[in-house]
């Protein structure tokens, strides 16, 4: 049964629950990316998130510094790549015994009926928030001083959108111009 047949059912079965404000609006993955930078993922592009053990990523010589390298999960092989050092970041510790990853499936993007999978290791994984789709600015809405204050200049093209969370602002991926990156 898929994800989104699943959370169907159990909407129509407790609909009372789904009225409630903190359930409404479209589910983000949240994540930071480093102490200061914290973002999304629309969670219906999220296969799994995962705390991996470095052992369980065998390195592969000859890619970009950004690929960590290859894992399996659930009978599936994919690369995993450093999400902060691919946009233009600090890489990870090469010294971290575990490393938080994020496993998307990437065939909506490729126009691809395979499950073709990429792993994200990012800083920590720090669970879901929903929005709605008012309280998310787009694109030439972005907060520039976020932006000027914690990522290069270049590093903007790989968000599409910023949200006011409890927290302070995050801002969402564009997933599809990661994955053209990743392409090239």
């Amino acid at each position: 049964m898929s994800t989104s047949s699943s959370f169907t059912r159990l909407r129509e079965l407790l609909p009372q629950l789904f009225q409630e404000p903190e359930f409404q609006g479209n589910p983000y993955l949240r994540f930071s990316l480093n102490a200061q930078l914290s973002a999304l993922i629309l969670m219906e592009k999220v296969k799994e998130s995962l705390s991996v053990s470095a052992e369980k990523i065998t390195p592969i010589p000859s890619l970009p510094s950004f690929v960590m390298g290859l894992m399996s999960s659930r009978d599936s092989v994919f690369l995993v790549v450093d999400l902060a050092q691919l946009i233009g970041l600090s890489p990870l510790s090469t010294y971290l015994r575990q490393y938080n990853v994020i496993v998307l499936d990437l065939s909506s993007f490729l126009d691809s009926s395979q499950n073709l999978l990429v792993g994200f290791a990012v800083n920590r994984i720090q669970g879901v928030n929903r929005f709605l789709p008012e309280q998310i600015a787009g694109g030439v809405n972005l907060n520039e001083s976020l932006i000027t204050k914690h990522l290069p200049k270049n590093s903007k093209e790989y968000f599409s959108s910023q949200c006011q969370g409890k927290d302070g602002e995050l801002m969402i991926l564009e997933l599809s111009k990661i994955f053209r990156t990743l392409k090239h």
